[in-house]
């Protein structure tokens, strides 16, 4: 096994932890899941969730291969049995100091640097969670709230543009704020197009006259008779901020592939970038395809290969596809350059899930690189090399920290 522990990590797409994971009864277990137990999604219909259903909903979580690896895993950091009871019993003893539990978890997984989505859940500032933490933590900022926002409050797609404009210069002044971030994925998908503002603005003035404006563009899902326009909205929009991105010099992360009930799989594919990838105009922004753009990585690994300004990173498979994790990780430096891919968690809920998601991708690069190494294909320093270059530096490239 090649040994990278000593090696630094920064975490390049993490979230907050909720506020109640310092509490004695905090369950760290139940952030171990990407969304299938959430029981508001049978709540529709008029149809309330039985007590069954919500039962066979927490049976799911529990019987999968991520929760039993978690369970393990914490069971052996906490030093107690491998049971949920026995691991929220110790664990409330140790979060009585929840900060030096905390910390405990970073120095465990030599965490170095955070860069936060500032989106969900909404922050305002970094100060408490690196007095939490004992770590620098960067912010990303989103852009589909801001776009919610003005579209309230301005009437044209000139107005709409300028205001967007300002306020993301604005935004970029703050020295915290590192990188720009989209869901488009979320919204209406990855198939981007060019489009000019006469033919946008048209869309505006259709869409400002719909019965279903005002707060048309917080919604994730929108009317049928409203798709079309607005996604030539969002698709116009976003290519302006990634031209903001080069002039400021800010990268640009991109959700792609998996996520949850929200999201329809299909238009998330990163492939389907290629028009922004190949645009003359915007072949300086750095773009970082999150999650892996699993369960299409290999499509992800390629295209970081071929575009000189495209990176994978990742998180969000790490940790949640179990065992897997090494799977995907060799495949994706089978074609990948190991300067183009960056190690995240997108962990939220808890500092548990960003710790096994630490855990488990140093586990994974170790397993990968050193298989390599004892197969003659990779010399043991240049392992440790595109260890070094994966698991931080080049995110201190990327984001100049």
């Amino acid at each position: 096994m090649l040994e990278l522990n000593d090696l630094p990590l920064i975490d390049q797409h993490v979230h907050i932890f909720k506020p109640e994971s310092n509490q004695p009864t905090f369950d760290p277990l139940a952030t171990f899941s990407l969304g299938g137990d959430w029981i508001d999604f049978l709540d529709s219909g008029g149809h309330p969730p039985t007590d069954h259903e919500r039962r066979q909903l927490t049976i799911n979580q529990q019987q999968t291969m991520i929760y039993h690896e978690a369970m393990h895993a914490l069971a052996r950091y906490l030093g107690c049995e491998a049971n949920r009871e026995a691991i929220i019993a110790t664990r409330a003893a140790q979060v009585a100091d929840y900060q030096a539990y905390v910390r405990s978890m970073y120095r465990d997984i030599n965490l170095e640097s955070n860069i936060v989505d500032l989106g969900n859940p909404k922050i305002v500032n970094l100060e408490e969670f690196e007095a939490l933490t004992g770590v620098p933590a960067y912010g990303l900022f989103r852009i589909e709230p801001l776009i919610g926002e003005l579209w309230d409050q301005l009437d044209s797609l000139a107005d709409l543009e300028k205001g967007f404009d300002e306020r993301i210069r604005i935004v970029a002044s703050d020295p915290k704020i590192i990188s720009l971030k989209t869901v488009i994925a979320y919204r209406t998908g990855l198939d981007l197009q060019p489009l000019t503002a006469q033919e946008v603005s048209k869309s505006v003035d259709r869409l400002k006259r719909s019965p279903d404006s005002v707060g048309l563009f917080a919604r994730i899902h929108v009317p049928r008779s409203t798709r079309d326009d607005v996604k030539r909205v969002r698709d116009y929009i976003l290519w302006r901020a990634l031209e903001l991105s080069i002039e400021l010099n800010l990268p640009f992360q991109i959700h792609s592939g998996m996520g949850d009930q929200d999201l329809d799989i299909k238009t998330a594919r990163p492939g389907l970038l290629a028009a922004v990838f190949r645009d003359e105009r915007l072949r300086h922004a750095k773009i970082i395809l999150l999650h892996g753009a699993y369960p299409f990585y290999e499509e992800g690994a390629y295209l970081a290969t071929i575009f000189p300004n495209v990176y994978l990173d990742l998180s969000e498979f790490n940790p949640m596809i179990g065992p897997g994790v090494s799977r995907v990780i060799s495949t994706i430096l089978e074609q990948a350059p190991f300067t183009k891919v960056v190690y995240s968690s997108d962990a939220f809920g808890s500092p548990e899930l960003q710790w096994i998601a630490g855990k488990k991708g140093r586990m994974a690069l170790s397993s990968c690189l050193g298989a390599a190494v004892d197969a003659g294909n990779l010399s043991k320093d240049a392992a440790r090399t595109a260890a070094r270059l994966i698991l931080a530096d080049n995110a201190r490239l990327i984001y100049g920290i």
